[in-house]
């Protein structure tokens, strides 16, 4: 009975210590996706997101895009390589908004259309020189991306005479995404 006991006492023993064991929650290849930004003041993260890398062949440019959205806000970015070739990697490195529009940074919220119908308007889009996108990592194995964003627009509000009654500075600076996962598309 006493042999009986000890193997039991010891089973447990066991058991505890094995659950007693370091989380590896901080594990960078653990970790899970993450968009944060600060919009006009306030932190936030979304609920739902998506990240592509596409290639297209007939005008052999490279996109990669990412939509988050949460609480009726949208973020959208886009950036775009002409000359590129059909692999499922982007670049690291700064992209500054330029004249034409790249990278493509749009802060959008959501209202009601005429139909009745909730669709996302853009509030803000980075005109040239006010928005930074950066990626910094890029694991073509894992299909994951981190980098970093930040930009802000100015819109002036008019009365009815067409003077200019108010300005608008929406700013959304500290973005960051870490360990997005990507899809890649060859069209």
């Amino acid at each position: 009975m006493k042999k009986i006991s000890l193997s039991a006492l010891a089973i447990l023993l066991i058991l505890f210590f094995q659950n007693c064991k370091k989380s590896t929650s901080g594990d960078p290849a653990t970790t899970p996706a993450q968009l944060t930004a600060t919009i006009n003041g306030t932190s936030w993260t979304p609920d739902t997101l998506n990240a592509t890398i596409i290639y297209n062949t007939a005008t052999k440019t490279k996109v990669f895009s990412f939509t988050g959205t949460h609480s009726q806000k949208q973020i959208a970015c886009t950036v775009t390589l002409s000359n590129a070739v059909a692999t499922n990697d982007f670049p690291t490195g700064a992209n500054t908004v330029n004249n034409s529009g790249n990278p493509l940074m749009v802060y959008s919220t959501q209202q009601k259309d005429n139909n009745g119908s909730y669709v996302f308007v853009p509030v803000a889009t980075a005109a040239s020189g006010n928005g930074t996108f950066t990626i910094s990592s890029i694991n073509t194995a894992s299909g994951l991306i981190s980098g970093t964003f930040s930009f802000s627009n100015k819109t002036a509000n008019y009365d009815s005479s067409g003077n200019i009654v108010s300005v608008t500075n929406d700013v959304i600076t500290g973005g960051v995404f870490t360990n997005m996962p990507y899809g890649f598309i060859n069209k």
